[in-house]
């Protein structure tokens, strides 16, 4: 896609769209506004009142870039550097899953179920640190801590809580979350943690933007996508106090397995949520 020396916002918007079709991206259009809004600092509503305005040289180029990435299948958030969630907006690279709405729901579910104000509460595998963070906006008086085995997220993690001014209130904990500190034992009212779930074979399927773009490793726990579950459950009794709070989220074929892990552990209170489209999301016991 090279610029024209005479383009306007709407004639680089037919051209991008074109080029995102080819490539076979989903929703080339809404995509290509996206795209546009960010070059010319504004939102989509903003790029459809100036489709006649010439666009200038620097900008088309920047664009045209910008197309270029996306056309390989980049994705949207890469591009711009940052999403939003539960209101928040997040910093985001390749070191980290891009959050998802689905996860909001695990956040909603730990609010929900009464824990005590000063709750202490550790959110296992905290990648970009969307749970932590959103917890600690919304629970003043929460003590966090947030694990993951990537340096690189953790920073991320870090950045974050700085941006949205909770640092002083989440601890960040380089760990694996399949072998904690035995000073950790029945130090929390809550673990909460979007594992890795995807299984190798479902990964080979998944979308390039998903399977080319974030890090596998954050999506992928071993063959069978139930490592990560059963890694967390062998642990939740020694680091949970009783009556302590379970929360997971579910991959979309999970449920089944991930309840029989929790019940054959001895939870209890075992509840499972759907997500917008019915899947069933979210799981919840209690010690």
């Amino acid at each position: 896609m090279t610029p024209s020396a005479s383009a306007t916002v709407v004639t680089a918007l037919d051209e991008a769209v074109r080029r995102l079709r080819e490539a076979g991206v989903p929703d080339p259009h809404r995509d290509a506004a996206s795209l546009m809004a960010q070059v010319l600092g504004t939102d989509r509503g903003g790029v459809a009142a100036r489709k006649p305005d010439p666009l200038e040289p620097q900008a088309a180029v920047r664009f045209a870039t910008l197309v270029a990435s996306r056309a390989m299948r980049k994705p949207l958030q890469h591009l711009a550097g940052r999403t939003e969630f539960r209101g928040l907006e997040l910093a985001v690279g390749p070191d980290v899953l891009i959050p998802r709405p689905e996860t909001e729901d695990l956040v909603q579910a730990v609010i929900d179920a009464g824990l005590p104000d000063d709750a202490r509460v550790v959110d296992l595998g905290t990648g970009s640190g969307c749970i932590a963070i959103a917890l600690a906006v919304e629970r003043m008086h929460f003590a966090l801590t947030a694990v993951d085995a990537s340096p690189g997220a953790l920073a991320l993690a870090a950045a974050n809580a700085a941006r949205h001014d909770v640092s002083g209130r989440i601890r960040f904990v380089e760990a694996d979350f399949a072998a904690l500190p035995q000073a950790w034992e029945g130090a929390f009212d809550a673990i909460v943690s979007n594992p890795p779930y995807v299984s190798e074979s479902e990964w080979r399927d998944l979308a390039p933007e998903v399977r080319d773009h974030e890090p596998k490793q954050a999506l992928v726990p071993g063959p069978t996508g139930i490592e990560a579950y059963a890694a967390i459950v062998r642990t939740a009794f020694s680091i949970l106090r009783p009556g302590g709070l379970l929360a997971l989220e579910l991959g979309w074929t999970s449920e089944p397995a991930v309840r029989a892990l929790v019940d054959g552990a001895g939870f209890r209170e075992i509840a499972v949520r759907p997500d917008m489209q019915g899947i069933l999301r979210v799981l919840t016991a209690r010690r």
